[in-house]
C-alpha cells in the first residue's frame, strides 16, 4: 500500500472496526477524519495486515412471540431482497475462476436460475466490471448477485 497512515490514524480505524463499522464505513470515515483516501480493497488489506477484525454487530433481542399463521417465514434469513409476492428469491451459483485474469485481484462466473450468465472480476483499485455472457439480468438478479458477491468476499 502507497499510503501509510500515523499510528493515530491506524488506533482510529481499530476503533471504528470495534465498533463494527463495515470496510465501507471505515474507508468513509478515513476521507472525512483524516484526509486519507484508500480504495476498499486497500482498506480490506490494511485490516488484514495489521490484523484488525470488524466486530459484529450485537444480535437485536428476540421479539416477543406472537401468534402467526406461518412461523416458518420468521425462521428462515432474509433474502438479499425482498421479492414480489408470488415470486421466489433469486439465488444464483457463483464461482471464483481457479486461473485470475492477468491485471485482476479476483475474477469469477455467475450463472442465474432464468439462464443469465456473466462472468465478474475485481480490478487491482477495488473496482468490480461485470461482462454479460448470457442473457441480461434484471434488477433483482443484480440484486443477488452484489448480495453473493459480498457473501464470497467476507469469507476471504
Amino acid at each position: 500500500m502507497s499510503t501509510k497512515l500515523t499510528d493515530d490514524q491506524l488506533e482510529q480505524v481499530r476503533l471504528w472496526a470495534s465498533q463494527g463499522i463495515d470496510l465501507n464505513g471505515i474507508q468513509k470515515n478515513l476521507v472525512a477524519h483524516c484526509g486519507v483516501h484508500l480504495t476498499y480493497m486497500e482498506v480490506r488489506f490494511l485490516l488484514l495486515d495489521h490484523g484488525i477484525e470488524i466486530a459484529q454487530a450485537a444480535p437485536e433481542p428476540a421479539p416477543a412471540p406472537q401468534a402467526s399463521p406461518a412461523p416458518q417465514a420468521q425462521q428462515q434469513p432474509a433474502p438479499a431482497a425482498a421479492p414480489a409476492a408470488g415470486t421466489h428469491p433469486v439465488v444464483p451459483t457463483m464461482t471464483l475462476d481457479d486461473i485470475q485474469i492477468p491485471g485482476t485481484l479476483l475474477s469469477g462466473k455467475c450463472e442465474f436460475p432464468s439462464g443469465t450468465k456473466v462472468a465478474w472480476q475485481i480490478d487491482q483499485m477495488g473496482q468490480l466490471a461485470c461482462s454479460k455472457v448470457c442473457g441480461d439480468m434484471t434488477p433483482e438478479e443484480q440484486q443477488a448477485f452484489v448480495f453473493e458477491l459480498r457473501q464470497i468476499l467476507s469469507k476471504m
